[in-house]
């Protein structure tokens, strides 16, 4: 569920992930706000540490055990010599 992904979208996609933010914010009772601020708040922290490629970042929920599961991947280095 790629809430916080980003890239182009059409409107229905984009509506859509507006209603899957305002079901989980629900679901987790914080604000969608809140959610958006955690998404932040992860990313900067990780990105003390190693670079991350931020707008592919996503954030799920789940209800049944509640569970938060980050995908946060890395920036490739294409320039590595091994």
């Amino acid at each position: 569920m790629g809430i916080f992904s980003k890239g182009r979208k059409n409107s229905s996609t984009i509506a859509k992930d507006r209603l899957q933010l305002l079901l989980i914010s629900d679901r987790v009772s914080c604000s969608p706000q809140t959610m958006v601020m955690l998404k932040n708040d992860m990313i900067k922290a990780a990105g003390k540490y190693v670079p991350i490629d931020s707008p592919n970042v996503t954030i799920c929920f789940h209800q049944s055990p509640p569970v938060l599961t980050a995908s946060i991947p890395l920036k490739s280095r294409l320039n590595t010599i091994w």
